[in-house]
């Protein structure tokens, strides 16, 4: 699959949640804490949700990759920002530096790697 048109190095994404519901863990016990799993989810969304409108018809993008750091606690209703930043495009094969905050306390950061496949796979 050739270079899609729009789909280039510098494509950023950002996305503002609330701390609760299905983020949070609770075996840490107390009121649970902002879960590694759910992060790592919203930096896949992100990801996904920054060049989804440039993505050819019938084609989506999976992720095969993830390494991260969780870094920092999270309290239920407490404001974050997932920002992700696509750095490299190779054929299908897309990578991002992603980041998470909770103000201007990093919570978690590294890369993510997805692929742009046929929707119906």
């Amino acid at each position: 699959m050739a270079t899609i048109e729009g789909i280039r190095p510098g494509l950023e994404g950002r996305l503002e949640r609330v701390v609760d519901g299905d983020l949070l863990t609770h075996h840490v016990g107390g009121r649970g804490t902002f879960a590694t799993p759910a992060m790592i989810g919203l930096m896949e969304i992100t990801c996904h949700r920054s060049l989804e409108r440039l993505l050819p018809e019938g084609h989506t993008t999976v992720g095969y990759e993830v390494h991260v750091r969780h870094v920092a606690p999270t309290a239920p209703g407490s404001t974050i920002v997932v920002t992700t930043r696509l750095t490299e495009v190779k054929g299908n094969k897309l990578y991002f530096d992603v980041q998470c905050h909770e103000g201007d306390q990093l919570l978690g950061a590294g890369i993510h790697k997805r692929a742009i496949v046929p929707a119906n796979f």
